[in-house]
């Protein structure tokens, strides 16, 4: 035993083996004993088969050597320079290793090297530690590995699955290399952690981006393991994908804003959890798919998910829990812009999207949900539509996929709405001044406000802020907003059939399943007399759609002064709204005198009702006009095709086709429209040659122009 203070004080310049007999002890117990006065240079090789002691008082200066340890050490002093190895080689025994400061540690050996759990420090590398296979380390979860420089790990870290951390917190970039597992790995180094070549770290439990990058690259990267954890910080980062082994979670948190990057999984499988913590908010810079929970704020402050920068730049967060609801910890807490939900449920079960207080409820049985539902709110924000500064400060976009993705035209479904009405916060308040006793939910159809009458009045309130209600009985889909219910306005409830698409006793939709018909009117004739028409925007054009039309309202056959509606006609003939469902409505400007009804349509002759007809209120539901009738029409069965007959109806007329150029008659003598048609045939698209609107121009269309070559309107231009 080195316990004389003359002898301890010897430099050690070469090789000094202490073994068996060095030890004067019946235990056969290898150690190096260094005592309260003693002091061991070493510039060579320290091997100890057994326990090194380096009491209170002694020191070892390991200048330009190496010391191995086979069996436990107790270094009592702060610092260890010099290259120091722990090698204990005996499966299932442990070898504990001092928390003290290493300038390079190496680990090798079957034994699980145990970091000493009654330290109060952590362990620290100041320049270099390797792990080699098979080493275990058994790390503490509150006194974690600190590595301020290189390291190299090809071993594990906590296999029996405690927490313990391996923490990167140098000033200049580091280098991680290895095929190891580890436990977690924080990376706490504002100049980053470079991947070496072909390294492959398995994390079993959390990679915690505090500050700087972690470079990595597709063949030099972290592994998560299933159910396994990234933390990140505004201040932490990285720079590629990570691979993963299974789902894995992501936790951000801190007070600045972060805006997502490559811990996101390209896989919309793959992320599991979601936790936004982060008082900054997170900021989308890519579509985000969540699968198992959401949660977002704490209860002490409030946190915003923005999914979108601007209007070119959004994004979609989309949950596809059935069961689960997104947890806001905060009551502001909020999803800002697109939040898309796939575990659709029936059976008017409210789920929960963007916040505490906004839901929908889809009425359909469970067979038949939808495949997705995209809920688009935007906090402090007018609808981008006519009048849309008159509601209140935000704007709601509700649409509807199917199982294959497809754009839905309608949905039953409930909903639950809701704004901020705090006036004494003007920071946050979106009331626009609104009693909220009074608003009530509505729709933007594609080109003018509709009342949803089913809309819950008076909106409650919440201690909170929010003012929040909801309306029922809604299939409409697209954008709503919040406000005063619209002035009543006066509808038409009509019927035409156009001679064109009619085949085998109902009108043909081929323009509509085939995508040609435009969602806003072309500019061409009848369409461009619509002052309105740039505003117009069909958001989906289902399958049950002929065509665009146009109607016109006359106070008097000849009157000049003229009122525009473009409308979409139905294959059973009625004429609705951009919607595709609702009832055709004008502007309250119009009222309900008896006006000339004219229909225009882009192949077909015009056609005016023979006398006035009075429109009705919005609430009533009279006889609809029917143009299918001559009776009905100016020029009675001149001005129209019979097309077909059956013992209800008789004979049944239609507008005559044939008018390519939209000049009033199908021409005869110069031919200009059959000469349109027979230049233009076999191509496809959404064209005025098309007589017949199969979508393709065919001798067919030829026909029908010649057959009624000669024919005008008689609709006074």
């Amino acid at each position: 035993m080195l316990g004389d203070c003359k002898l301890a004080m010897n430099k050690l310049f070469g090789f000094l083996l202490i073994g068996v007999g060095a030890v004067a002890s019946h235990s056969w117990s290898q150690q190096l004993d260094n005592n309260t006065c003693g002091r061991i240079v070493n510039r060579g090789l320290i091997e100890v088969r057994g326990q090194l002691h380096s009491y209170s008082g002694g020191f070892i200066r390991n200048e330009s050597g190496r010391i191995t340890i086979t069996g436990d050490a107790r270094i009592e002093q702060d610092i260890l320079r010099g290259r120091t190895e722990f090698i204990g080689d005996s499966s299932g025994k442990a070898q504990q290793v001092p928390q003290i400061t290493y300038e390079v540690l190496y680990f090798r050996g079957q034994s699980t090297k145990h970091l000493d759990p009654t330290a109060r420090r952590s362990l620290v590398s100041s320049d270099t530690l390797v792990v080699e296979k098979p080493s275990e380390l058994r790390i503490q979860r509150d006194l974690p590995l600190v590595a301020l420089g290189r390291v190299h790990h090809d071993g594990a870290v906590n296999r029996e699955g405690a927490v313990g951390a391996i923490v990167l917190r140098g000033t200049r970039e580091q280098l991680l290399t290895g095929n190891g597992q580890m436990s977690v790995l924080e990376v706490d180094n504002p100049a980053g952690v470079r991947m070496g070549d072909s390294a492959l770290i398995a994390m079993r439990h959390t990679l915690y981006l505090h500050r700087g990058v972690l470079k990595n690259t597709e063949g030099s990267n972290i592994s998560m393991e299933a159910r396994s954890l990234v933390i990140r910080t505004d201040s932490g980062a990285v720079e590629d994908f990570l691979k993963y082994q299974g789902g894995y979670s992501i936790r951000y948190q801190g007070s600045g804003r972060i805006v997502t990057g490559n811990e996101i999984p390209a896989d919309e499988r793959i992320l599991q959890s979601l936790t936004v913590l982060n008082s900054g908010g997170l900021q989308l810079d890519r579509h985000v798919t969540v699968n198992d929970s959401l949660v977002v704020g704490t209860e002490s402050q409030p946190t915003f998910v923005f999914t979108e920068r601007d209007t070119v730049e959004r994004y979609v967060l989309t949950y596809t829990h059935a069961e689960l609801d997104p947890l806001y910890r905060h009551p502001r807490a909020e999803v800002i812009g697109s939040f898309r939900r796939t575990g659709i449920r029936g059976d008017s079960i409210p789920q929960f999207y963007n916040n505490r207080f906004t839901w929908i409820a889809p009425r359909v049985p469970n067979a038949q949900v939808p495949g997705a539902i995209t809920l688009r709110s935007l906090p402090q924000t007018f609808p981008p539509f006519p009048e849309g500064t008159t509601k209140v400060r935000r704007a709601l976009f509700v649409d509807a996929t199917d199982k294959e993705g497809r754009l839905l035209g309608a949905l039953p479904y409930t909903i639950g709405y809701a704004w901020l009405d705090t006036p004494q916060e003007p920071q946050t308040d979106e009331s626009n001044g609104l009693d909220r006793s009074k608003v009530i939910l509505l729709h933007w159809n594609g080109a003018r406000w509709r009342n949803i009458r089913s809309s819950r009045t008076p909106a409650s309130y919440d201690n909170s802020g929010w003012a929040y209600s909801l309306a029922d009985t809604l299939s409409q889909l697209g954008p709503f907003a919040i406000g005063y219910p619209v002035p009543t306005q006066v509808c038409l409830d009509a019927k035409v059939v156009l001679e064109g698409p009619y085949r085998n006793g109902a009108m043909a939709t081929d323009l509509a399943r085939r995508r040609l018909i435009p969602p806003t009117p072309p500019n061409i004739y009848p369409y461009n007399r619509d002052p309105n028409r740039n505003a117009i925007n069909a958001r989906v054009i289902d399958t049950g759609i002929v065509d665009w039309v146009l109607v016109e309202l006359r106070p008097t056959m000849t009157s000049q002064h003229r009122i525009y509606r473009t409308a979409l006609l139905r294959a059973d003939g009625s004429l609705v709204d951009v919607d595709g469902a609702s009832r055709l409505c004008f502007d309250p400007t119009v009222d309900t005198t008896a006006y000339y009804v004219a229909i225009h349509h882009r192949t077909h002759l015009a056609i005016i009702t023979a006398s006035p007809y009075r429109l009705a209120g919005d609430e009533t539901l009279p006889q609809p006009l029917s143009l299918s009738s001559s009776t009905a029409v100016l020029g009675g069965a001149a001005a129209l095709k019979p097309i077909d007959y059956t013992p209800t109806d008789g004979v049944i007329f239609g507008m005559v086709a044939g008018d390519v150029n939209g000049d009033g008659s199908v021409d005869i003598n110069d031919r200009t429209d059959y000469d349109a048609i027979w230049n233009g045939c076999v191509t496809e698209g959404y064209l005025n040659r098309d007589t017949d609107m199969s979508g393709i121009v065919t001798t067919r269309d030829a026909n029908k122009t010649w057959n009624n070559r000669g024919r005008t309107t008689n609709v006074p231009r």
